[in-house]
This record gives C-alpha cells, sequence and structure tokens, in this order.
C-alpha cells in the first residue's frame, strides 16, 4: 500500500465500521478452532499496523501472537501497540519453522501487488501445525475493482470458488467460504464502477472516518450481515471469508 495508506489505516482502524466486524468475525473464527485449547501460537500474517494482532490480544491473554508484514512502516506501527514478536518479510517467504503455529490469519493480503497468492498459500500452509487453521478475509469479485484498488496497490479479486480451489490447490480443508457485506454490494458497485471514470493524479482508497453516530450504526447493521452471511454461506458480498484445517495427517 501507499504509505499515506497506512498512516489513514492506522487511524481508523480500532473503531472503524468495517474493521471492527471484520476483526471481531475474525476472532470468534479463531476462539472456535482453538477450543479446548489453553494456549496457542497465532501468525498474522500481513498484520498490517497491528490491529488484529490488537483485537486477538484482547480475545486471549494466553494466546502467543506474532506479526509479519513487508512494509517498515507497518511494522513500526505495530510495535508502537506494544507487540515485540513481530518481524518485517514477505507470506511468500515466512521466515518460521515448518508447524509452528495453531492458526495463520491473513486479512487481505494475497489480492497485493507483488504477492504470489499460491506460494503464499503454501507457506502459510507448510508452518501451520497438523489441525491448524488458517483464517482468510479477502477483497471479493473483479467487477468490484475500482480506484480504491489502485490506492492500496490491489491487483486481483476473489470469487468464493477462487477462494476454495486455493485452499485445497494447497493441502487444506475448507471449512467454511462465504462472502459478507452484501448488504453494500449494490452501492459500492455503483461506486466503484463511477470511480474508474475519474482522473486523479493520486489514486484515493476508500477508506473514511464517518460520524461517531453514523458508525456505530454501521457497526449493528454490519454485524447483522456477517450473521446472515455466515448462516446462508452468502455467494455475494464485497469480501470472501474462509477457514480452512491443516490435516492432522
Amino acid at each position: 500500500m501507499n504509505d499515506h495508506e497506512y498512516a489513514l489505516m492506522r487511524r481508523v482502524e480500532d473503531s472503524y465500521w468495517w474493521y471492527v466486524v471484520l476483526r471481531e468475525s475474525v476472532a470468534a473464527a479463531v476462539a472456535t478452532q482453538l477450543a479446548g485449547k489453553s494456549a496457542a501460537r497465532i501468525l498474522d500474517a500481513g498484520c498490517g499496523t497491528g490491529g488484529m494482532m490488537e483485537v486477538l490480544r484482547r480475545e486471549n491473554k494466553a494466546w502467543q501472537i506474532s506479526g509479519l508484514d513487508f512494509s517498515p512502516q507497518a511494522i513500526e506501527h505495530t510495535r508502537q501497540r506494544g507487540f515485540t514478536d513481530f518481524t518485517q518479510g514477505s507470506v511468500d517467504a515466512l521466515p518460521y519453522a515448518d508447524a509452528s503455529f495453531d492458526i495463520v490469519v491473513s486479512l487481505d493480503v494475497l489480492y497485493f501487488e507483488g504477492v504470489d497468492e499460491i506460494t503464499a498459500m503454501a507457506e502459510f500452509r507448510r508452518v501451520l501445525k497438523p489441525g491448524g487453521a488458517l483464517v482468510l478475509n479477502l477483497p471479493a469479485f473483479d467487477i468490484l475493482r475500482g480506484e480504491h484498488d489502485v490506492a492500496v496497490k490491489g491487483v486481483r479479486r476473489y470469487a468464493p470458488s477462487r477462494v476454495r480451489d486455493l485452499v485445497t490447490q494447497s493441502g487444506l480443508e475448507p471449512v467454511r467460504v462465504h462472502c459478507w457485506n452484501l448488504w453494500l454490494f449494490v452501492p459500492i458497485l455503483c461506486w466503484r464502477l463511477l470511480s474508474r471514470l475519474r482522473q486523479s493524479d493520486e489514486a484515493k482508497s476508500d477508506l473514511s472516518m464517518p460520524p461517531a453516530f453514523l458508525n456505530s450504526i454501521l457497526v449493528s447493521i454490519a454485524r447483522l450481515d456477517m450473521a446472515l452471511c455466515r448462516a446462508i454461506s452468502s455467494p455475494l458480498g464485497t469480501s470472501v471469508q474462509a477457514v480452512a484445517r491443516q490435516p492432522l495427517a
């Protein structure tokens, strides 16, 4: 991502409605996969400015949380949150031993410029312990490409079927794959189509903090949307979320 996008992310990510609901869902998925374990080692592969790590730290103090990101600026923000177990590096070549983690989380990382999605998925599987789990979130559908993708250097988007294929081809077993943010699919589609027509010297992302009262309303709506989309395994939305498991043998 562009440097100013990291700074913007750090300013808003702890309260912005989309991040709040995504991270609640991911934390719940992690807790479900770790049910019965008193401690676990978790990797946030592409941790950005540390927001997901912060949520996981609050979820369970016994979890050992590691972060990795390619951007020195992102890593610095993570350090400022008080984390010490983080590394600058690529998801294409994770600097960890085989079978190191109980959980790997990777949120909106595979779609970035410079990431080899096949290699990264193989690396996720390599560092997972037998029976460990991968939690993914990815931007959905090429038709939703727009100025936002240019600003954050996103080069690919995903249909649920493609995510499922990536999971199975890597040797992992899909637990669930579904879209979410269904309620905003049509408005965002229209906005992104319009954004392709705009001429600008510098592309800007869609990330913008709404007023507090509106943000609270959006959090409530998005929570309902996430619950519904998960329950019906929605094939449509602006993001795809997936949980997969490493075979025991």
